[in-house]
């Protein structure tokens, strides 16, 4: 309490006639800057300092309210806010006693709160001030707020991360919390300048506490060719003059390309295809064109007729004796293929095997070994016991493996091709064994017989 402080000045006197007078209740209404009347039974008078005011929402504004008491007896009041603004203003001593003839100054804080819905422009903020011994004594003063207008934008982005090669569609709000209309213009800024795209719309207009759908379809410029994912980061803004910018960040994600298992299997393959391409003019066709010379040359010595000698009397002929024909040798036989399959269990031991016809002889020109399950184990190809080939199943590069003859291997008539397998790993994760064969080629020619 200050109950005799001494009054501040005013810039306007105590006008009388001002006073409003609400019948029955005897109460007063003192305006800015202004005192309530001393007319009938009230007893006080208030006016603030100031008949207007600028506020800005969000912000704390003070202002001084003076109080009277025009009465000659001591009264103690309550001073309440009043009005529509009443939520936004703060009493700093919601209670004072004053002597009779005193005043006192209480300083009155008002404080718009920064949400849409505070409408921006002149607005009444009121307090009463009521005397506690007589409820129905009290006086109104009144002051003009100007609240200011505020800017409060966002961009909220929906999908903030998306993954595409050179295309991409984002879909953002554009937000408006301030208390006044936002005409906003959408920019795309990339400090890369490698993300470039159309708004869609490029312009909105968004009132106070409402949103706004807009599309940005996104491209990407630059090479086409990747062996990492790269990501683009970029911003979006909404701007307008004289206005701060709202932004909101966006990412696009490229997937590679060429990922390093594509580049190291591309490098791998066409290091096989130049080492096949090699073997075969370096090694595989002179071998061919010399074995096809060979068995030209052969063949044509077969073909020339040596001329014989012969003695023959004046008188008795002499026979001659013809050698013994043969039947066989190098005539082609007729195509034939035996296919021997072994299916043995794990950490197992097992063969199988053909016998040739006790009437001819085989000729193995081809042989394809087949490990079509990726088996893990040994094989071996025998002619009577006798190991003719190795196989070792980890080591094959594809499910069938085949190996050229370039000189027939011979198998007399009654042998027995054997094909042995050991199973050490099962390549399928369902499988209980070993699926293992081997496929071969040649020519079954009559077995020779020497005439007499």
């Amino acid at each position: 309490m200050n109950a005799h402080s001494p009054a501040p000045e005013r810039s306007w006197p105590i006008v009388a006639d001002r006073g409003r007078r609400r019948a029955p209740d005897r109460r007063r209404y003192a305006g800015a800057g202004h005192s309530g009347c001393s007319v009938g039974d009230v007893s006080a008078q208030a006016w603030f300092s100031l008949d207007e005011v600028s506020v800005v929402p969000g912000a704390p504004t003070s202002m001084l309210l003076s109080v009277e008491n025009v009465g000659d007896r001591t009264e103690s009041y309550t001073v309440i806010p009043a009005g529509l603004t009443a939520p936004w203003t703060t009493i700093t001593r919601p209670n004072v006693t004053l002597f009779g003839g005193s005043q006192d100054v209480i300083e009155v804080v008002v404080r718009p709160p920064a949400i849409y819905s505070t409408t921006a422009g002149p607005t009444t903020v009121a307090v009463r001030v009521v005397s506690q011994a007589d409820p129905d004594d009290e006086v109104i003063a009144e002051t003009l707020a100007d609240v200011a207008s505020f800017d409060d934008r966002r961009i909220t982005t929906l999908q903030p991360v998306r993954r595409a090669r050179r295309r991409a569609t984002f879909e953002f709000m554009v937000e408006n919390h301030g208390n006044n209309l936002a005409n906003c213009r959408l920019h795309l800024v990339d400090r890369t300048n490698r993300v470039d795209g159309t708004f869609d719309p490029p312009a909105v207009g968004v009132a106070p506490g409402s949103t706004s759908l807009v599309r940005l379809n996104a491209k990407v410029g630059g090479g086409r060719f990747r062996r990492s994912e790269r990501q683009l980061d970029f911003e979006i803004e909404a701007t307008e003059p004289d206005h701060e910018p709202a932004s909101g960040l966006a990412t696009l994600i490229q997937p590679p390309t060429l990922s390093a298992r594509f580049l190291g299997r591309a490098l791998a393959t066409g290091a096989v295809i130049a080492a096949v391409i090699a073997a075969w003019f370096g090694v595989v066709r002179p071998e061919l064109r010399d074995a096809a010379d060979r068995a030209v040359d052969e063949r044509l010595d077969e073909l020339t007729v040596e001329p014989s000698v012969t003695t023959v009397p004046s008188t008795v002929p002499v026979p001659i004796d013809e050698p013994d024909v043969v039947i066989g040798g190098d005539e082609p036989g007729e195509p034939v293929s035996y296919r021997i399959a072994v299916d043995v269990g794990v950490n197992q031991e097992r063969s199988e095997s053909v016998t040739v016809p006790p009437d001819s002889e085989f000729r193995m020109t081809d042989l394809v070994l087949q490990n079509p399950n990726g088996d893990l184990g040994t094989a071996q190809l025998l002619r009577n016991g006798e190991i003719l080939y190795e196989f070792d199943l980890g080591s094959m590069s594809s499910a069938n493996e085949f190996q050229p003859r370039i000189s027939p291997i011979p198998f007399a008539p009654s042998d027995n091709i054997v094909l042995s397998v050991e199973c050490t790993v099962v390549g399928q994760t369902s499988g209980t064994g070993c699926d293992v064969a081997v496929l071969l080629g040649g020519e079954l020619v009559v077995a020779d017989h020497d005439g007499t």
